[in-house]
């Protein structure tokens, strides 16, 4: 999914003065052979005159539609580079909303937030309402926008915040269930809790990895 993105309007342009390079080349073979052609036909001065005058137009009209192709080209040299800066700034955004997210996950599970003053949703392990929630909305808000900035088909930075937030409910869950987990049960039960919490810690691990290197392979190709 994320190669079908590559590349999106960030290719190489091609040498933008190779066609007034060749319209001076074309214009100096015009004024030589008219100064040839007058030197050969001084009988002729009048045709001489004529096919002078014929191409210093041509060179004129030459020399507008060269000024025209610059300043078209110009125009939209600007507007691949306000794109691509547009598109990094997109990327950069996203990746300050994947570290929140990173960083509150790490207080949440394993910090502060797991002490005595939780909410009820917290107690029965959901998420609402906590910081940990707010910031993957914040996440899915922001890989939505830069969905739309790339024209990435399928929301594939979207899905990938979404994934991460199915994670992180399942984890808040499981600790749910371990918290309830009395200490003196058989060891096999909370055996299995914990090697659960720790498939989906891999699992988050795993995720948030892959979504950081992804960014990282996106925004190489807009520089």
């Amino acid at each position: 999914m994320l190669r079908q993105n590559k590349k999106r309007g960030v290719s190489k342009m091609k040498d933008p003065y190779a066609l007034g390079f060749w319209c001076s080349v074309t214009a100096l073979v015009l004024l030589s052979a008219t100064y040839f052609y007058g030197v050969m036909q001084t009988h002729q001065i009048n045709a001489a005159l004529t096919f002078l005058g014929e191409a210093v137009a041509l060179i004129a009209a030459l020399s507008l539609a060269v000024m025209a192709w610059a300043s078209y080209q110009g125009l939209q040299v600007k507007k691949r580079q306000l794109a691509q800066g547009r598109t990094l700034v997109a990327i950069w955004n996203t990746k300050v909303a994947l570290r929140r997210v990173e960083t509150v996950f790490d207080r949440y599970f394993w910090g502060s937030y797991w002490q005595p003053g939780r909410t009820f949703q917290e107690v029965m392990g959901e998420l609402t309402g906590t910081p940990l929630e707010k910031s993957l909305e914040a996440l899915k808000l922001q890989c939505q926008a830069l969905d739309q900035e790339i024209h990435s088909r399928g929301w594939h930075w979207l899905n990938n915040a979404r994934e991460l937030s199915t994670v992180a409910v399942a984890m808040a869950r499981e600790r749910y269930q371990l918290d309830l987990c009395d200490p003196q049960a058989g060891s096999t039960g909370g055996a299995v809790v914990n090697r659960d919490l720790e498939v989906l810690v891999y699992t988050w691990s795993a995720r948030l990895r892959t979504f950081d290197h992804q960014l990282d392979e996106l925004e190489e190709e807009y520089h």
